[in-house]
């Protein structure tokens, strides 16, 4: 049997997929509760305990750890998303063991001191700062604000400063025993390595319950929120459409529109706003999906001189797509780079150990590249004309703005529902 994927007694989910012979291998760990599903009063504390995991863990010092990272290879990375708190390793085959052993300890029995936290509550207060200098990410975060209000989901990541900036050790040794347990673990292992062997790490775990807050569907709002800076030349634009969560049916349907409407050189925005006007130099949408909502994404910046040509080129695009423009050689060239990205994404062990998180985690199955692309060969001209009228309409759109004072400005279509 090629694949293993198992449920440990309503315990661990785990997935090993043994390649003999392989001379690198990947190990993943993802706890299911992200930031998404914390409380108001400690939004933040999924990242700042993430920033800790690999300082100091287990029997291993921060310079013990500085160390083995670097002796494996150096890639090693702890994460925070919405949904889940994750730490991953690619390491040469010979080393797996050893990897696997500092990802489990990590997250599992982090020994976060008071130095240690406010070392990483400073670093965090820079992130603030980055991402606060940043005006494409201020609109990426504000989009989710607007369309989502004060659900958990449209918090951002790293939660309140003012929140990350009061919490204490015993703030996070209560989260962790809460959230971090085997219960809640994701487990994936690519590489040459027994299931027998995987099954053993997991046996040393510590065994204590846990508490998984369910995350409910946000409400949908419509509406803009803008923000004025002094010093900016631009407009940055984020435009947001109610999407579909992650494991719904139409998922494959709804990567062929996004890839022919923003995703590539050859896609409906980027050809209009970029090889036929010249108006920017980078227009893009994307998919966000959670098991509990989603949205679809278009953004774009241009100079504050041209941000009525672009508006209307936009909302052209969108219209044109929404009222059933769309063509078979379009959905034909979408269906084509998506095939290509299954091949692409899966090659090598950390990618495959990526995606077949990826699956487990949205749509609770293995990645099957066989089976994805019978789905997206499924994927007809009509079912794409009929998904965009359902996502694309313009008395749906909620979005944010960011540009400087007197710039941040909409289309009178758009104007009328500023928030």
């Amino acid at each position: 049997m090629r694949y293993t994927v198992a449920s440990m007694n309503g315990g661990p989910v785990l997935l090993v997929e043994p390649l003999p012979g392989a001379t690198t291998a990947a190990v993943g760990a993802w706890i299911r509760s992200g930031s998404a599903h914390e409380p108001a009063r400690l939004a933040g504390i999924t990242h700042l305990l993430e920033h800790l995991l690999l300082r100091r863990c287990g029997a291993h010092t921060p310079e013990a750890i500085a160390e083995l990272v670097d002796s494996l290879g150096g890639a090693i990375d702890a994460f925070t998303t919405r949904d889940c708190c994750a730490i991953t390793a690619h390491v040469p085959a010979v080393r797996l063991s050893e990897a696997a052993g500092l990802v489990l300890d990590a997250l599992f029995d982090p020994r976060p001191l008071p130095d240690d936290v406010d070392l990483e509550q400073r670093v965090i207060a820079a992130e603030f700062d980055l991402v606060q200098d940043s005006p494409a990410e201020m609109a990426a975060e504000k989009a989710l604000e607007a369309c989502w209000g004060d659900h958990p989901l449209a918090r951002p990541v790293m939660g309140r400063r003012e929140v990350v900036r009061a919490l204490g050790v015993d703030d996070l040794v209560r989260f962790h025993r809460e959230r971090f347990t085997p219960d809640h673990l994701v487990l994936v292992v690519v590489g040459a390595v027994a299931e027998r062997e995987v099954r053993d790490w997991l046996d040393r775990l510590p065994q204590r319950p846990g508490r998984l807050p369910a995350l409910t569907a946000p409400g949908w709002r419509t509406g803009f929120l803008l923000e004025e800076r002094e010093g900016l030349e631009q407009i940055y634009a984020n435009l947001v459409f109610p999407g579909l969560p992650s494991d719904h049916e139409d998922m494959m349907a709804l990567g062929v529109l996004h890839q022919l409407l923003g995703a590539g050189n050859s896609s409906r925005l980027f050809r209009e706003l970029r090889d036929h006007l010249g108006l920017v130099y980078e227009v893009d949408s994307s998919i966000f999906s959670t098991a509990a909502a989603g949205v679809l994404e278009v953004t774009f910046s241009c100079p504050v001189r041209v941000a009525d040509r672009c508006w209307s080129a936009v909302l052209q695009v969108l219209e044109e797509v929404a009222a059933g423009g769309v063509g078979e050689r379009e959905v034909e060239l979408a269906r084509q780079a998506m095939a290509a990205g299954l091949v692409l994404g899966a090659e090598g062990t950390d990618a495959l150990m990526a995606a077949h998180a990826g699956e487990l985690l949205g749509r609770q199955r293995r990645f099957d590249a066989a089976l994805l692309q019978r789905e997206l060969d499924a994927v007809t001209v009509a079912r794409v004309r009929s998904l965009a009228a359902e996502v694309l309409r313009l008395d749906a759109l909620a979005g944010a703005v960011c540009g400087p004072h007197g710039g941040a400005l909409l289309p009178a279509s758009l104007a009328r529902s500023v928030a």
